[in-house]
């Protein structure tokens, strides 16, 4: 970032919407970060959200999302992750289920890295293309 100016930084702009339809144009970001999310939605939103993510993500744009570990990334812990739908959480079970990747693949986003450290999980994905025949041919 040696070529980077302090006057190219631009002030920080919160904005809380729905993750099924995002309020930015298509292309808008170069990085877009969602944390904690995914296992309190159903999985249509889930992919609603994933596709949403996708649109405002420029090309060649990074995605991280960060979210509890699912079934087989800890596999110690497979027995009782299905308990925490006990405590009000009840798309959990079927959170721990999907298939992630999927969702953002289906999008053009090629999956990068996993990372498990304790029961949380960070995927990293690069938008690559505007659909999953893009990816098919890598």
């Amino acid at each position: 970032a040696d070529n980077l100016d302090k006057n190219d930084i631009k002030p920080l702009r919160l904005v809380q919407a729905n993750a099924e339809k995002l309020p930015f144009e298509e292309g808008s970001f170069d990085a877009v970060v969602c944390v904690y999310l995914y296992h309190e939605l159903p999985r249509e939103a889930r992919a609603k959200a994933s596709a949403e993510m996708s649109r405002v993500l420029k090309k060649d744009g990074l995605l991280v999302l960060t979210d509890s570990i699912q079934r087989g990334d800890r596999p110690i812990l497979d027995a009782n992750i299905g308990n925490f739908e006990k405590m009000n959480e009840p798309y959990y079970v079927d959170y721990t289920q999907d298939n992630l990747p999927a969702h953002f693949m289906k999008e053009g986003l090629k999956p990068m890295e996993k990372t498990v450290r304790s029961t949380t999980k960070s995927l990293t994905f690069l938008k690559i293309g505007d659909s999953a025949t893009e990816i098919a041919m890598l």
